[in-house]
């Protein structure tokens, strides 16, 4: 098992309002946790692949998402709270547009465009990793297991945050929210990152932190649904799909390489 010393990112205090960091430097690597505290995760595989998550999974995305969000509706006229984006990050912006002020396809649109660029242009570079998946990426690589992203980003924005935490070539299959047929919870979101890796879900992980997780991992077929607690609850997790809930990256890094030797 891995065990880290500090305190898990996942219960630091979320911003109560929307400040803006400017001029954050383009494509700039964030400090990372230094997961050198950690024992080593080590352990026989259980599956071949394993699909992650992006935001609130691998990386503590979910401020500055949060943040990206009130600044991008309220220059629309429609100013909302930190405290009422963050319940509601998970599905496609647009969606979380029309949910959060009634607005109608067309501008909903026009609120993820600016969102976009907002998010994209000052935002992202400031997004650390949980603790734990530095180490996490490195265990499963060495074991042999092909890694995966699906997110509800569009395919540019995964790759950008990849880029961003320094994972560069450590992932065989990145998939957007306009990569496969549909986006999560469609399960040929998980099922399209595997058919990259030429792996089977019957021989597949994934680990999510929400139900669009919970579900795309669920109705593709998946092996293991590892839901990680934090954004929603275990028991909500568990009823969305989940066939195994833990409270941090290391406890799932535990289940991906518990099997017998």
């Amino acid at each position: 098992m891995l065990h880290c010393d500090r305190h898990s990112a996942r219960s630091r205090r979320l911003p109560r309002d929307a400040r803006v960091v400017r001029r954050a430097s383009p494509h700039r690597v964030p400090r990372p946790f230094d997961d050198r505290g950690c024992e080593p995760l080590v352990g026989t595989p259980v599956v071949r692949a394993a699909l992650f998550d992006l935001d609130g999974t691998l990386v503590d995305s979910l401020p500055t998402i949060a943040e990206a969000t009130v600044e991008a509706f309220t220059r629309h006229g429609h100013p909302v709270t930190v405290e009422a984006v963050l319940p509601r990050i998970g599905p496609p912006m647009e969606v979380v547009a029309r949910e959060l002020t009634g607005v109608g396809p067309e501008e909903s649109q026009a609120m993820y465009t600016s969102y976009q660029d907002l998010y994209y242009s000052e935002y992202i570079q400031r997004t650390p990793p949980h603790e734990g998946a530095h180490a996490l990426i490195d265990a499963l690589s060495t074991a042999g297991v092909a890694l995966g992203i699906v997110t509800n980003k569009n395919e540019y924005g995964g790759r950008l945050m990849v880029t961003v935490q320094g994972w560069d070539g450590r992932f065989g299959s990145i998939v957007g929210r306009d990569t496969a047929a549909g986006p999560k919870p469609s399960p040929e979101a998980a099922l399209f990152a595997l058919r990259v890796l030429n792996v089977s879900p019957s021989q597949a992980a994934l680990v999510g932190d929400t139900e669009f997780d919970m579900n795309c991992g669920r109705d593709a077929g998946l092996a293991y649904v590892i839901g990680v607690t934090g954004a929603r609850t275990a028991a909500h997790l568990r009823a969305e799909g989940a066939t195994h809930v833990v409270d941090t990256l290391m406890e799932a890094g535990s289940i991906l390489l518990g099997g017998a030797a």
